[in-house]
């Protein structure tokens, strides 16, 4: 009998392993005679083997990690140059379409029936709304650089606000305080804050509240956002801010993905809080003093 693994008790009520082996001892006939039983302590080895495996465990979970951190780059290049060829294909007759609009409204016979006046603001509508796709698709394959500056949290709250029609029904909330002062991109920041706040004013269609409201915990600026909505499902809310992903009936689902780069690109993340019926709670965290890696490497 050889390498048989046992789990031994010591006196003191003690468990380690040993490795059992035994082996017969024959006389000149060749019966055996006796037997020769060797035990050894194997405790170093087992811890070992312990370590070994856990150390294969992270090496696996980091070649995982890595992997998907390469096919996630791979898929922005492809997304970044078919935006580029859809960039160029599409803006030059958007453009020509838009000058044909503007010249066609600007002679217009003053005479002309209102449905007229209708279809070409509807078409000047949709000329927006294509270039904003175009305009979405490179803002997310694209480099994402940073301006900071240090400015006021309140005051970049108010300045994104300001740029949404809030409707009647829908009471906003913002208890975002001055202080402290954060290092932010502001125009890109402020348009997280717009685009968040739209989705949530798009989750009441019958009307609610939406609160914000900003906190410093450990080196941390959180800006949270309570809206009184429909809230989601978990399986709606694991795919919140994947690129293409969308709820809404219009939208190529690029907006909260675009955020998500614009927050990490901030050295922070996203956190979302939803069930059916209760409501959605949107937390952004940054750090405070976020400095850009060549900042830091200065």
């Amino acid at each position: 009998i050889k390498n048989i693994e046992y789990t031994f008790l010591t006196e003191e009520g003690y468990e380690f392993p040993v490795e059992f082996s035994a082996s017969a001892v024959l006389d000149a006939e060749g019966n055996a005679s006796s037997f020769v039983i060797e035990t050894k302590d194997i405790t170093e080895h087992k811890i070992m083997e312990r370590q070994l495996k856990q150390h294969s465990e992270h090496l696996e979970k980091l070649v995982e990690e890595k992997t998907r951190q390469l096919r996630e780059a791979e898929r922005l290049a492809a997304i970044g140059e078919l935006a580029a060829m859809v960039g160029h294909d599409l803006r030059n007759p958007l453009m020509g379409i838009a000058g044909a609009i503007y010249y066609l409204k600007r002679n217009l016979d003053p005479a002309a029936d209102e449905k007229t006046r209708e279809m070409l603001n509807i078409i000047k509508e949709c000329i927006e709304y294509s270039n904003k796709i175009v305009n979405d698709l490179l803002d997310y394959s694209g480099d994402m650089k940073l301006k900071l500056e240090n400015t006021n949290p309140r005051k970049v709250i108010a300045e994104a606000l300001s740029q949404i029609r809030i409707p009647n029904n829908i009471t906003v909330i913002n208890s975002v305080r001055a202080k402290p002062r954060i290092k932010i991109d502001v125009n890109k920041m402020k348009r997280v804050i717009v685009n968040v706040v739209r989705n949530a004013i798009d989750a009441m269609p019958n009307g609610g509240t939406l609160e914000i409201k900003s906190r410093s915990v450990d080196g941390e600026w959180k800006i949270s956002f309570r809206d009184t909505g429909m809230g989601m499902p978990e399986e709606i809310k694991e795919k919140l801010g994947k690129p293409l992903f969308t709820t809404k009936a219009k939208g190529m689902g690029l907006g909260l993905a675009i955020c998500k780069r614009i927050v990490k690109a901030h050295g922070g993340s996203i956190s979302v809080k939803s069930s059916i019926g209760k409501g959605t709670l949107l937390t952004i965290s940054i750090p405070i003093n976020f400095r850009l890696k060549e900042e830091r490497n200065v």
